[in-house]
Parts: structure tokens; sequence; C-alpha cells
């Protein structure tokens, strides 16, 4: 049993003003902090060193931002995943996502250690089992369905567990994971939550941090038990997602939405929709590229 309970409060470091912040990682090689503003169509670049920072208007709906190299970046965008430099000119289609469908619309997605991108899908509406999961290796494959609102998503250490959120199931799941072959295999209930799990990363230790969605704040859980080990308090209700970054991968970056508070939630947390950090005694895992040697893009 592990029961070294702790608390910790973070606090605003860029007041980005996002409707629905989401999607945060970190750019190792540029020492920079991406995220997105999914409603209000933007992508967000921080420099928590110097404080500088920067945002690009993509005209699309567009939910989660990946390094890519050689100076591109991975978007989900609705209807379709794009190649982009964010330097003005037109992004590179890479595959098309339940175009066919404009009720629905890209959510969260991280790349495993092979560079294949995992992401799903949902209803703009939230109506439940509309969505799906998807891999993306240069084909685009189907792995789970009947999803309402795909969220977290990360793996263990030896590459053998895929953790995974679908927000309305109100848990966590652990699914076994082959890495060769990008497959899922039998998947057992980590924990169940009572506020709105959103986004997810994992640290060192394997422990999982999850955004709560109406919980101002992200949790702390031990894998194999369920235990909650700790809790990190932000000043804002709908906590959306968080990752690791920094100069010592110590630092936890959390991102916020203003959308759906009411007015007088606004008042109460005027720091909705803003990045925030907090330091911590643990370190996390480097976020993975998308690198797909045989996609000739």
């Amino acid at each position: 049993m592990y029961s070294r309970y702790r608390e910790w409060r973070a606090q605003v470091i860029y007041p980005a003003d996002a409707a629905l912040g989401e999607g945060p990682v970190w750019d190792g090689h540029r020492r920079q902090l991406y995220f997105v503003d999914i409603l209000s169509r933007r992508v967000h670049c921080f420099d928590p060193v110097s404080g500088a920072h920067r945002r690009w208007n993509t005209g699309s709906l567009t939910s989660l931002i990946i390094p890519a190299g050689n100076d591109r970046f991975l978007l989900a965008m609705q209807g379709r995943l794009v190649m982009s430099s964010l330097n003005g000119m037109p992004p590179l289609v890479l595959t098309p996502v339940e175009a066919e469908a404009p009720e629905l619309r890209c959510n969260d997605g991280k790349c495993d250690a092979m560079g294949r991108l995992w992401f799903g899908t949902m209803h703009t509406g939230g109506l439940p089992y509309k969505g799906a999961l998807y891999c993306y290796d240069g084909t685009l494959r189907k792995m789970l369905d009947g999803i309402s609102i795909s969220n977290g998503i990360c793996w263990s250490a030896d590459n053998k567990t895929m953790y995974y959120i679908d927000t309305l199931e109100r848990n966590i799941r652990a699914y076994e994971f082959d890495l060769l072959s990008g497959t899922l295999g039998n998947s057992r209930i980590v924990t169940t939550t009572k506020d709105l799990p959103d986004g997810m990363c994992i640290d060192h230790e394997g422990m999982l941090w999850v955004a709560m969605w109406g919980g101002n704040a992200v949790h702390r859980y031990h894998p194999r038990t369920g235990e909650l080990t700790g809790k990190v308090w932000v000043d804002a209700p709908h906590v959306t997602s968080c990752t690791f970054g920094g100069a010592g991968m110590n630092q936890l970056f959390i991102t916020t939405a203003k959308d759906g508070l009411t007015k007088q939630q606004l008042q109460t947390y005027p720091d909705s929709g803003s990045l925030f950090a907090v330091q911590l005694p643990f370190t996390g895992v480097p976020a993975q590229t998308f690198s797909m040697p045989a996609l000739c893009v």
C-alpha cells in the first residue's frame, strides 16, 4: 500500500485566456511548452524561462500538437491530421479522420515509443458512444469504437501497458499493449473517479497524473492499486490536461478551460483558461515525437 499522500498548489504562469486549453506537450529540443485552445482554434507556445509566448490561429478546431522533427508539428484538426511548420504555409494533410461526420472532431492523443500517434474522436455536442480511438502510423487504424470522450493516454516504462481514459466512463483503464505490432489486449480498470478524468501523463515512478474536469485538481494515482497518492490543487474548476517539462523535467504544466463555467464561477475563478505550473519532487517521462521514417512528408 502506497501511503505517502501529498498535496501541492499550482500557480498561473501564463494567462492564456483559453476557452478550452488542452494537449500540453514539452518540446525538449526547443525547451518550450506547446498546447492548444480547441474552441478558439489556436496553438500556443510558452517559454517558462523567459516568459515569452506566441500563438497561431489554425482556422479549425485543433485538439493536439506534437513535435514531428524538421521544425514541423503534427496537428489533429477537425476531420483530418495535418503536418504544419506553423509558418503561415498551408499544412499538409496526412489523412482524413471521419471527414464524412462533421459532428465529430479529434480530441486528445500522444505518440507511443515507436512514434505512432494514438488519438481519439468525440461528438462536438458531447453525445456518448459516438467517438473512437485511432492509431496512425501512415495508415489510420480504428482501435476502439463506441468511445464517448476520448482523452488521456500514456504508457508504462516497459511499454507493456497503455493507460487510457474515456471521460464519461469516469475511470482509468489499463490495456495490455504490444509495442511492436501496436495492438491492444485485455483491459482492467485502474480506478474509478468522482470527477470527470481528462488528460493524463506518467512520472518516472510509474504514477499516473490525471487532470480532473470539474475537480479543481490533478490527481496522482498508483497504477496497480488505484490508490490516490497525491493531488495538485488548481484555481480553476475545469482542469483539462497536464505534462511534465522544464529543465529538470520536474515541472508539471497544467491546462485549464473557461468553457462550461457559469458567470459566477468565472468571477470566483478568474484564472480559468490560464496555463498553470507546479514544481514537484518527481520527474516526468519525456513526450515521444511523431516519427515515421517510412512516411515521406
